[in-house]
């Protein structure tokens, strides 16, 4: 029988303790209109689990794609045991010893544990058949190392999530990984289960190994981690050793107030521009939207909201406490299995989108470019796809009338665009947010729901469609703005704050006025 994975790599790091196990040096990465990661330092030491935490869009997931070799940097470097490495392809990552566990496993459910535990190096015998009494028999040791008594021949697609998480977990110590990657790996394991992964990551923490473990569970990364860094806006806005800081430092990094570059002029003077989305005098109008008792059976419960017209209504909290599936619920893209709906005065169902639309609800999804807008269409299609009903006399199409209005549009909102030809695809970030927005006016949608309108987007941008916002308030509109920048909260009339899919607490104008920024991280936390 071979000498399991693990044993070698403790052997290598007993060593070289003082030599970061993974080293990350100004590494930056930019997509269209994006800037995900900027300058990012990062290291981890053997037998170190270093924590990541930071909102969703905060340049994690980035950071661990290239990590894993599936993305690439375009600028910085990465080193392993002091070495520089370049990865063009994952499998780059795996011979450099790093290996990643994602949300979404690599397994073969149909089959065995052995066969997927020893996937990448067969035992074969002389004759070129495949050795299976050694192939089981080593499988077996590797996971009984971990601390599991699995049957080996069984399909992976038969077991827990936690029994699949270590199998692929012992899979990446046959392949002599020395760093581990884990993208919230407890998000679908019951507490039980999670413990069970604990005692695997502390045994492989004993072995030398280092780990980057990604979640949004607070209370686990103090639990295991040693160390633990937040990422905001594609930057790493800190570094705390786990017994020099709290939970509500953490949430105060993730939440708090951004901090400015001295460079960055424009985001300064932008600053003052932060100025409330509607007119803030106690004047809303009729109730336009109650939701009551909103449940979807999983991430939400019993959750309710009224928003009145002339009002923007604010959703926070940390990133994964159901904020985003509340915003598809009251847009009808997310089924709801209790609570009731009441637009303008009257009790409807929103079962659909098409139901909401037809109510005059619209949603500017957290995600633009896979569920706002159709990227190879153009910006004229785009902006008209909600309401081509306005441009057709039965079955024909006007396209001139299509044209008339798209261009109307990029006029009123300013959309940097060659042509309303052009497709979307080739817009920067806040453009593309900006055609999402045109649509639903275009529409005549009086309610948006609007899920981190002004993420992913320069700061110019952000002022353009903050004052957009303005706009379709002062016209009668109304707006819940789901959004995890305080900065954008504080700038609503009311706060809604969200805490394992209910609402924690509610603020209303005069006490943001009064102590807002406390009082939100407090009901976050």
């Amino acid at each position: 029988m071979s000498t399991p994975a693990v044993g070698r790599v403790a052997t290598a790091a007993a060593g070289d303790r003082e030599v970061p196990r993974l080293a990350v040096r100004g590494v930056g990465k930019s997509f269209p209109g994006v800037r995900a990661l900027a300058d990012i330092d990062l290291e981890v030491m053997p037998g170190e689990i270093h924590g990541l935490v930071g909102q969703n869009g905060a340049g994690k997931s980035t950071l661990i794609k290239i990590l894993a070799g599936v993305q690439s940097a375009d600028e910085g470097t990465l080193l392993t045991d002091g070495t520089e490495v370049r990865f063009k392809r994952p499998q780059d990552a795996q011979k450099a010893g790093i290996y990643t566990v994602f949300q979404e496993m690599s397994l073969f459910p149909y089959l065995s544990v052995a066969e997927n535990v020893q996937i990448e190096d067969i035992p074969r015998l002389r004759w070129g058949g495949v050795d299976w009494r050694r192939v089981r028999a080593e499988a077996r040791a590797d996971l009984e190392r971990l601390g599991f008594e699995i049957d080996v021949r069984r399909p992976v697609g038969e077991l827990s999530m936690a029994h699949q998480q270590a199998v692929e977990i012992a899979k990446a110590l046959r392949q002599n990984a020395r760093v581990v990657l884990l993208d919230e790996p407890t998000a679908t394991l019951s507490e039980s289960e999670a413990e069970q992964l604990f005692r695997v990551l502390r045994q492989l923490q004993s072995e030398g190994i280092a780990m980057l473990y990604i979640s949004h569970r607070l209370d686990e990364l103090f639990q295991i981690c040693g160390k633990i860094s937040v990422f905001r806006d594609g930057r790493k806005i800190a570094t705390h050793a786990v017994r020099e800081t709290s939970p509500d430092q953490l949430v105060r990094a993730m939440l708090g107030r951004r901090l400015m570059d001295e460079s960055d002029a424009v985001v300064e003077e932008g600053t003052a521009r932060l100025r409330p989305l509607s007119n803030g005098d106690g004047t809303a109008g009729d109730v336009v939207l109650r939701a009551s008792g909103l449940a979807d059976g999983s991430a939400i419960s019993d959750v309710s909201l009224t928003l009145r017209r002339g009002e923007a209504v604010c959703v926070t909290g940390l990133a994964g406490n159901g904020q985003a599936e509340l915003a598809a619920c009251l847009a009808g893209v997310r089924p709801t299995t209790e609570g009731e709906f009441e637009v303008h005065g009257r009790r409807r169902r929103i079962r659909s989108a098409a139901q909401a639309i037809k109510l005059g609800i619209g949603l500017i999804p957290e995600d633009r470019k896979t569920q706002g807008l159709v990227l190879d269409m153009s910006v004229a299609n785009n902006v008209t796809m909600a309401s081509l009903p306005q441009f057709t006399r039965g079955p024909v199409l006007s396209r001139g009338a299509e044209l008339r209005a798209a261009r109307e549009m990029q006029r009123s909102l300013q959309i940097k665009t060659s042509g309303v030809g052009q497709a979307v695809r080739n817009l920067s970030g806040g453009n593309q947010q900006k055609v999402v927005l045109a649509k639903w006016l275009q529409n005549g949608a009086d309610i948006l729901i609007l899920d981190e309108p002004t993420r992913g987007v320069d700061v110019g941008a952000k002022a353009e469609i903050y004052d957009l916002i303005r706009t379709f308030i002062a016209d009668g509109g109304s707006v819940v703005m789901v959004t995890s920048e305080l900065e954008e909260a504080f700038m609503c009339d009311r706060v809604i704050v969200m805490k394992r899919g209910r609402v924690a607490g509610e603020l209303d104008s005069d006490q943001l006025k009064a102590n807002g920024e406390a009082a939100v991280l407090e009901l976050a936390a």
